[in-house]
């Protein structure tokens, strides 16, 4: 019941919003938002860091490790990606909301982040062997995103 409620408030909030950014970010396990009418989002794009608002020119990126930055009014919330698509688009109806849609692999706030267990864990790839093409790159990877994690913990 308290499941059903909660996704009732999160597709109640779009009804109503005019002009604004409507942002859905979800992942395999969870949708963190449904259309929540916001100001700006700012993902980590394969090219570099750039922030969406509303009326933005259409696009389509894929995402790398990072942290997506959430601004509503005052108000800021950080959440940690470690890969994904972003999706942007003009309005289908004639409130004026653009959709932004980020589909990501894992998606996390960023103060649910356990920066001393990421750092034993980069600790853990950098010390394992490295005998095969295999070790090393699942290496390099593990070491790349483990890396921004941290950064995204401080």
């Amino acid at each position: 019941m308290a499941l059903r409620a909660a996704r009732a408030l999160r597709f109640a909030e779009a009804a109503g919003a005019t002009n604004r950014l409507l942002l859905s970010m979800c992942s395999p396990a969870e949708a963190v938002f449904v259309k929540k009418p916001v100001d700006s989002v700012t993902v980590p794009g394969t090219e570099g860091t750039f922030t969406l608002t509303n009326n933005h020119s259409l696009i389509v990126s894929q995402l790398k490790a990072g942290t997506i930055t959430v601004r509503d009014g005052q108000e800021s919330k950080d959440y940690f990606v470690s890969d994904g698509f972003l999706f942007y688009n003009h309005p289908t109806d004639g409130s004026g909301c653009c959709t932004a849609e980020i589909s990501a692999v894992e998606l996390v706030p960023t103060s649910s982040l356990d920066k001393d267990r990421a750092a034993q864990v980069l600790s853990e790839l950098l010390a394992a062997p490295k005998d095969t093409e295999w070790d090393r790159t699942r290496a390099q990877l593990g070491a790349a995103l483990v890396s921004q994690a941290i950064k995204a913990a401080e």
